[in-house]
């Protein structure tokens, strides 16, 4: 029983002795940290840890069902942001804490599965696209627009929490109420009877779309 003592120990001591210790071990093998980015986050517990909590949250959208494209949206989404993480924190611990914070909060959102940018027509040429993106408190933030100008050309703009069904809701001024309806990779608008303009049809999701370039857009 000694002898196993001693050898868990010695074990232990190597393990401590590389640098990397169960405490402070991030999502990926430190040993291999390639840049400074990485370096830091090998070298702070608690980044290592909120990079733990990031990769939790990362596979768990990964895993969510019925939701079309999603996945293979979220890991480009990701790449992005690793990208972006990269080049303006590189291996300073402050700005690395603010934006690990900023992505868990993000990844936390409870429907972010419906975010993007879904089209109806031949977007960007003519047609509508609807941008969908997280709101607060668990909401859903949408926008109409008439292509190909996003930002002289809105339509509709309104928040709303996704009812039984996942369907929601946007009260306009006057007695408009629209109705956008979720399913994978498609929303389907209803207007109201006093709408105007009409917006209804099936909006399409472009696959091609980050939505953490439409978060950044914010």
């Amino acid at each position: 029983m000694r002898i196993k003592q001693a050898l868990a120990q010695l074990a232990l001591g190597v393990f401590m002795g590389a640098g990397i210790s169960a405490a402070s071990a991030a999502s990926f093998d430190c040993a291999k940290a390639g840049n400074a980015t990485e370096k830091a986050i090998c070298a702070d517990p608690g980044l290592s840890r909120q990079d733990e909590a990031l990769a939790a949250l990362y596979q768990r959208q990964l895993d969510m069902p019925d939701t079309g494209q999603w996945a293979a949206i979220l890991r480009r989404d990701q790449r992005d942001w690793i990208v972006v993480r990269n080049r303006e924190c590189k291996g300073n611990f402050d700005c690395l804490k603010q934006d690990y914070q900023r992505r868990i909060t993000y990844l936390s959102h409870p429907l972010l599965q419906w975010m993007g940018r879904y089209v109806q027509g031949k977007c960007p040429h003519e047609g509508r696209f609807l941008d969908v993106t997280p709101g607060d408190g668990g909401q859903l933030d949408v926008e109409i627009y008439v292509c190909p100008n996003p930002r002289g050309n809105m339509l509709l703009q309104g928040r709303n929490e996704l009812e039984a069904g996942q369907r929601l809701r946007v009260a306009e001024s006057g007695r408009c109420t629209r109705t956008f309806q979720f399913a994978a990779d498609r929303i389907t608008v209803g207007d109201g009877p006093e709408c105007a303009p009409a917006l209804k049809g099936v909006y399409v999701r472009d696959p091609r779309r980050s939505p953490f370039e439409l978060e950044g857009a914010k």
